[in-house]
């Protein structure tokens, strides 16, 4: 069967979630999937989707037609998915990035927001999920096509993976600062380096060591850390707020940047990309920001130096696109079997 992939253009740049659609789009590539590409600007975009796209569809009469959820604004969205499922002969495959109902769209005040987002998902021929944990929530919401897991994302690192580091406990953070609050709370003697936009005039702790915003193709070379740590809220002690609770279901696209870099991750114990960690041995798991401290200092360069071997394998496979690859064709078998059953 041939493979298609919806290419959409998203506005920001400098931004880990538009870096992961474009990463899994060149892996696609390189299988050879063919791509369905789409304008750039704003009017041209509607244009397209409303008087091209269903045409496109309506010639593809077998299939898969993959598209990266969500994609463009919820209106077009709606009509994309919409041809594909109604004019094509192909399955749609989603490859979920996030779910707002998880995300920010967490209260009865988001009734109508958050069914329209399960109407769209329900669609889907085949879902590649984030995790076992959003495939069980996909579940409880009626959704029972089939489902695999991708884990954590692969990520094209345009620098070479660093060469191992003397140990001396360093830790750096990238990410939406904005939206970080914890650090404003974080005093620890381990300076804690950050990367990322910071529109708020607020001053870090003393602990802190801001060093600026890049973009996802410039800053693997200034990670110059020991480990990179992956934590979200506004508390040292646990993951809180929505965007905390969040990480139960998300896999931080900063993971991928840490890790496919050469750095070991420190990651929040019961964030869903833990598991991940724990299995290849590429980072620590902790339960409290308080604990860090002590953590790194006990941490002997013999142990750092076996967790950044496991790492630099991870690296590897990520800069490959294994973990994407391997839960598409896990997907598009599912699906074969069960047409054929």
């Amino acid at each position: 069967m041939k493979n298609y992939v919806l290419l959409w253009h998203d506005s920001a740049r400098a931004t880990g979630g538009i870096k992961a659609k474009e990463d899994t789009n060149a892996f696609f590539k390189q299988e050879n999937y063919q791509i369905i590409d789409t304008p750039t600007g704003k009017i041209a975009k509607v244009l397209y989707v409303f008087c091209v796209l269903p045409f496109i569809f309506l010639s593809i009469r077998s299939g898969n037609i993959i598209v990266q959820f969500p994609s463009g604004k919820p209106f077009l969205q709606k009509m994309m998915l919409r041809s594909i499922k109604y004019l094509s002969g192909a399955n749609l495959l989603l490859i979920i990035h996030d779910i707002e109902a998880l995300r920010i769209h967490v209260g009865t005040e988001y009734t109508k927001e958050n069914k329209t987002e399960l109407q769209l998902l329900k669609l889907a021929d085949g879902l590649v999920s984030l995790n076992k944990v959003m495939t069980k929530w996909l579940r409880q919401n009626e959704i029972n096509v089939p489902i695999t897991e991708l884990r954590v994302w692969d990520y094209i690192n345009p620098a070479p993976i660093h060469t191992q580091k003397k140990y001396a406990g360093s830790v750096c953070f990238a990410g939406n600062l904005d939206k970080s609050e914890f650090l404003y709370k974080y005093d620890l003697k381990h300076t804690l380096t950050v990367f990322g936009k910071k529109t708020v005039e607020r001053s870090f702790p003393n602990s802190i060591n801001y060093a600026g915003v890049f973009t996802p193709e410039e800053l693997p070379s200034k990670l110059n850390a020991n480990f990179g740590l992956i934590w979200d809220g506004n508390e040292l002690t646990t993951c809180a707020g929505n965007y905390g609770t969040y990480l139960r279901y998300n896999a931080p696209h900063k993971t991928s940047l840490y890790l496919s870099s050469g750095l070991p991750v420190i990651v929040w114990k019961e964030a869903a990309v833990a598991s991940v960690i724990e299995q290849y041995k590429c980072g620590l798991t902790i339960e409290s920001l308080t604990d860090l401290d002590r953590i790194l200092d006990e941490l002997t360069p013999s142990k750092y130096e076996q967790l950044y071997k496991n790492t630099v394998k991870v690296a590897e496979m990520m800069r490959q696109g294994t973990f994407m690859k391997t839960a598409i064709e896990s997907l598009i078998g599912k699906i074969e079997g069960k047409n054929n059953g």
